[in-house]
This record gives structure tokens, C-alpha cells and sequence, in this order.
């Protein structure tokens, strides 16, 4: 039978061999595993994210990238990135018509493979040259793409694909050190726990664990404080209650408070700025100008079907003046007082720094708990070795003495 308080099919991590574990540790155990699993996929997820944002805007940038050596531009960026499309499609059309027929065990199995390689090798370098042909082909079409995504687009809130790539590469390592916290794989100098008794090893990675977690809190409120006073405009220091004339330093609750109203209001901008995407995005998709379609006329009515006023003060700002209501437009969503808009979202998108370290704070308490409960073995070897999880779902061997009977 399964372990008491274990349940059946239910993975169970760094479980003691002993099987001392206490039962009241059991579902903060699966509930440490169910984490460390979301945190695995929404790692996986970001990494994929990371890597179809950096592969679009490295294929944008060599498909808008125009060739006109007339003129003296010697920029050859789209002209290779064309012959690498080409090589790649010529060699799969190649491999796939010349592939070889027979088994290869069977009589001429090698010629044929050798004159696939020889066929796919000269489909690719024809390919690598042919490029040239189509030197501009889509460089309009893409350049508006381009453009629209980098300066009309909900993109731009954050510093277009490349500020998309960066702000994924950040979440991606502290997702990372969570995992690593997790599964006891943090970095931490050891050398005391090798002279400690057994016994002696959990109290003090305990300590160990807890003053870390007090570390990233500390860390994470820091980088709250300076993210609000920097990117916020937070005032550091406003008049005391009991002296007007006195400075004291803002109050962290009043600052959490103004955080929170900005990004209530960057909220606000972020579906405004959806808002011209949806009528943007299929007039980009089939080769529109981005800033051709819009008129003034309807950017005042666009102005007026939201609640502008209860964000910002003189809205009427936004508006065209009426000797360009028949002008155009660029689709791309404007703060009353003439703030820039560009990059207005990487102040919250530097929050999930602060948010990391307290979800590894979280790991390295909970770590604790488990430690105390035994269901987390404290072992200086175990961090250099494989993840000591136990499958309790038909992995007999690798069941804690006592736990089948």
C-alpha cells in the first residue's frame, strides 16, 4: 500500500528515506509539486514566447530591409536573410523528391543517398544566391508591418519585439531561481553543513532558508520603492501630518496606493490602444498604410467613446482641430499634456522583478516547512546530483523503506 497520507499517483518530491514524514507536511508536499509544475510549463511557455518574438523581429527587420546598391546603400541584411529563406526551401523540396526510395539495407541504398546529398547541397547554394532575385520583394509590405508594430501598436507600450524580448528574459530567470529554489538547487555555500551532524543539518538550513526569504523581501520592497520613486514619480518625501513644514519620508502604503492609480490608468491606456488595433491590424494584414486610413473626424469620435476624463484633466487636448478633421491620423493612442507614450508600459512590466523574488521567498519558507515536516531531505550532495523526487505510482524501487507493505 502507498505511504499514509500520501496520495496514490501523486508525486511526492525529496521525500525521506526513512519514512518519517509527518502527515500534516502531505499537502503542502503536493501543493510544493503542483507549484513547481506551473512554474515549469509557464517556463517553458515564456521561453517559446522569447523565442517567436526575438525570430519576428530578426525576419521583419531583413524582409523590410530595402537593397538599393544605385545609391550607395550597402546594406546587404535583406539580401541575405532572402537567400537563406530560399536555401531553406529549396533544400526541403530537394530532400523530399530525391529522397531514396529503397531500405537501407537494400542494393543501391548508398548511391542514392549519395546523390541526395549531392542534389540537396546544390538546391541550397542555388538557393544562397538566389536570393538576389527577390533583393525587395515585400520590403513595402513589411516595412508597414514594421512600422505599425513598433510605433502604432500595443507593442510600442513596451519598447516594440525587442522590449518584448527583454522583458521575457527577465521573467524567464526568476522563474528559473524559483524553480532552482524549489528543488534545493539555489546556490549556497555548503561547507559548514559538511561538518554538521544529520541531525545538526536541518535547524541550520532552516535558518539558512529563512534568512534568504527575509533577503528577497527586504530586495522586493526595495526594488517596489526605487520602481515607484524612479518610474512612478513617486515623492519620496511629502509634509509630515503633525508639522507642515517638516519632510517625512512617504508613508509605503501611500506609494503603493499611487502605484496602483497609475497603473489603473496605464490599464486605461493599454485598451484604448487595443481598441485601434482591432480596426488597425486587418487594414496592416492586407497591405494598408498604417497611418493612411484614419481620419481625423474619427479619431475625435474615437476620443469620445471613452471615459478619458476620469484618467486624465484637459482632454480635449487629444482632440484634431477642426481644419484636420479630414487629415489623417496615426492609430496610435495619445496622453492628455503631451507625455511620452512610447515605452509606457516598461515601468510595469518591471514589477515581475519585485513579484520574483517574493515567489522565491514563498519557496524558500515553504522549503523550510517541508524541512521541518519531512518531506525535504537536507543533504549537501543532493543539490549536485538528480531531482530526488519518488513516484508513487508503480516505481516500487524507488519507494521509502516502510512504505509498502
Amino acid at each position: 500500500m502507498t505511504e499514509p497520507g500520501i496520495e496514490e499517483g501523486v508525486t511526492a518530491r525529496a521525500l525521506p528515506k526513512a519514512g518519517n514524514a509527518k502527515a500534516w507536511g502531505d499537502p503542502l508536499a503536493r501543493f510544493d509539486a503542483a507549484w513547481t509544475k506551473l512554474e515549469a510549463r509557464l517556463a517553458a511557455a515564456v521561453l517559446i514566447a522569447e523565442i517567436l518574438a526575438l525570430c519576428a523581429w530578426i525576419s521583419l527587420k531583413g524582409l523590410s530591409a530595402e537593397y538599393a546598391p544605385a545609391e550607395g546603400d550597402r546594406n546587404f541584411s535583406g539580401v541575405v536573410f532572402r537567400g537563406l529563406i530560399t536555401a531553406i526551401v529549396l533544400g526541403l523540396v530537394a530532400l523530399r523528391f530525391v529522397r531514396p526510395k529503397m531500405g537501407p539495407s537494400e542494393p543501391g541504398h548508398d548511391r542514392a543517398l549519395a546523390r541526395q546529398n549531392v542534389v540537396v547541397t546544390i538546391a541550397v547554394l542555388v538557393g544562397l544566391v538566389s536570393g538576389r532575385l527577390w533583393a525587395n520583394g515585400g520590403v513595402e509590405y513589411f516595412s508597414n508591418f514594421l512600422n505599425w508594430m513598433q510605433n502604432a501598436s500595443l507593442l510600442m507600450l513596451i519598447g516594440g519585439l525587442r522590449g518584448v524580448a527583454t522583458r521575457l528574459t527577465l521573467w524567464l530567470a526568476l522563474l528559473g531561481g524559483s524553480l532552482a529554489t524549489g528543488n534545493g538547487k539555489h546556490i549556497n555555500i555548503d561547507v559548514v553543513m559538511r561538518f554538521l551532524t544529520p541531525k545538526m543539518r536541518v535547524p541550520v538550513a532552516i535558518l539558512g532558508w529563512v534568512a534568504a526569504a527575509v533577503m528577497c523581501i527586504a530586495g522586493a520592497w526595495g526594488f517596489v520603492d526605487h520602481i515607484a520613486i524612479a518610474l512612478f514619480h513617486v515623492k519620496p518625501m511629502v509634509a509630515c501630518p503633525d508639522a507642515a513644514k517638516k519632510m517625512c519620508v512617504t508613508p509605503p502604503g501611500d506609494k503603493l496606493a499611487e502605484v496602483a492609480r497609475d497603473m489603473g490608468t496605464d490599464l486605461f491606456i493599454i485598451g484604448r490602444q487595443l481598441s485601434l488595433d482591432v480596426h488597425s491590424f486587418p487594414r496592416v494584414l492586407v497591405g494598408q498604410k498604417y497611418n493612411g486610413y484614419l481620419t481625423g473626424r474619427e479619431w475625435n469620435a474615437w476620443v469620445d467613446s471613452a471615459a478619458w476624463a476620469d484618467h486624465f484633466p484637459q482632454v480635449e487636448g487629444l482632440k484634431v482641430t477642426p481644419e484636420r478633421l479630414d487629415a489623417t491620423h496615426i492609430p496610435a493612442v495619445s496622453i492628455p499634456g503631451g507625455q511620452e507614450v512610447r515605452g509606457l508600459l516598461i515601468k510595469d512590466a518591471d514589477l515581475v522583478f519585485p513579484f520574483g523574488l517574493l515567489m522565491i521567498a514563498l519557496r524558500f519558507l515553504l522549503r523550510a516547512v517541508l524541512a521541518i515536516s519531512g518531506h525535504v531531505q537536507v543533504d549537501p550532495d543532493m543539490a549536485h546530483g538528480e531531482d530526488p523526487e519518488v513516484d508513487h505510482q508503480g516505481d516500487k524501487e524507488a519507494e521509502p523503506e516502510g512504505a509498502a507493505s
